[in-house]
């Protein structure tokens, strides 16, 4: 939905760069780029990466860098890079778009989804780490998702007065929510990518547990894309066919039905930043059942209940709470009222003064 809260005289001067934010490219970055074109009165935009096929991948890969010269080079009224970038090539990529924008005198905004970074980073060579460490240091703002990555970027050497925290933004709900029928089963909630990093494995060890000691209870479905055929057996091998429905990549009128009519929103992660995904559920009232990682338990508070990753007894113990349909509604309401800093207005006012304080 299009409204301006970034006004032209801001957003004329702001050239953001980031994923191609255009069908059938997913994930969360890509979500955020929407949001915020959807709030910029005007949205300059270089596509520094494309979408699955390789050809489109190499197109942008390799033409983004000099478009965004090009850009920088006849567009005076640019003032201001915002690069959104990742951990890995993502971030080693971006680096050079940093070094451009500054070589062409350019104010850099570099803005962090990464759920991976710290084990990126750590992970790297010592000489790598040094140049991760360089990039960062000459960046007039580094935008980071939540005070434990804004804590561990200050760690390893980036100025605290350049570390700007900005929540994730999702809009209101605009479905009411649908009551659960009393007696019936807690209706749960997983949209994600397929693959161990997301947790839904652990979800349905977790299911099998409790269809074993209290079958019926909880009825889970599944969206995301990516192994499916890998979740299917897993579904099958583990009898879940009765209380476990898979839909594919979920997206539109679909998400939001399924999102309106859950309890709980379910997102047993390893690793994240600050997930949408979340944020969307506590805008549609669900509790949430997370892990403790990224900036995850600064946003699941008394609104849901947070397990370690892996922790499948944990997980079916924490869905059985959820069974209490008292206790689940008055989780549903906290997260009601705590997303409402995660609101375009709320996320926007925040952005502009970061632009702002940039464009003195």
């Amino acid at each position: 939905m299009k409204r301006t809260l970034i006004d032209q005289s801001v957003s004329d001067r702001v050239l953001t760069v980031g994923e191609c934010y255009w069908a059938p490219v997913y994930g969360g970055i890509v979500s955020v780029i929407k949001s915020y074109r959807d709030c910029f009165e005007t949205f300059p935009f270089i596509a520094s990466s494309g979408q699955p096929t390789w050809k489109d991948k190499l197109r942008y890969d390799l033409g983004g860098l000099f478009a965004l010269g090009w850009r920088l080079l006849w567009d005076r009224k640019i003032r201001i890079v915002h690069i959104h970038t990742a951990a890995g090539g993502s971030f080693d990529k971006h680096a050079y778009y940093a070094w451009l924008a500054r070589l062409m005198g350019r104010k850099v905004v570099m803005h962090s989804h990464a759920s991976r970074f710290k084990v990126w980073y750590e992970g790297l060579t010592e000489r790598h780490q040094r140049r991760v460490r360089k990039v960062l240091a000459r960046l007039d703002r580094l935008i980071v998702l939540s005070a434990s990555w804004r804590d561990f970027f200050v760690s390893i050497g980036v100025s605290p007065e350049k570390v700007r925290i900005l929540n994730n933004i999702t809009d209101p709900a605009d479905r009411e929510k649908v009551a659960r029928a009393p007696g019936g089963p807690v209706r749960l909630l997983f949209l994600g990518e397929i693959g161990p990093r997301k947790g839904v494995f652990d979800l349905l060890k977790a299911m099998a547990l409790l269809q074993g000691t209290d079958p019926g209870k909880a009825w889970l479905e599944i969206g995301g894309n990516k192994n499916e055929e890998a979740l299917k057996e897993a579904i099958r091998a583990q009898h879940l066919e009765d209380c476990v429905h898979f839909n594919g990549f979920v997206s539109g009128d679909l998400k939001k039905e399924l999102l309106s009519r859950s309890d709980v929103f379910v997102l047993p992660s390893y690793n994240e930043g600050l997930p949408i995904s979340i944020l969307e559920a506590m805008s549609y009232g669900c509790a949430i059942i997370s892990t403790p990682v990224g900036g995850i338990p600064e946003v699941v508070k008394d609104n849901g209940i947070l397990v370690q990753p892996g922790d499948v007894e944990g997980i079916a113990a924490a869905i059985a709470r959820c069974g209490d349909e008292d206790a689940c509604r008055e989780m549903g309401l906290s997260s009601l009222k705590m997303v409402e800093a995660f609101h375009p207005e709320a996320v926007m006012a925040s952005l502009k003064q970061i632009y702002e304080s940039l464009l003195r």
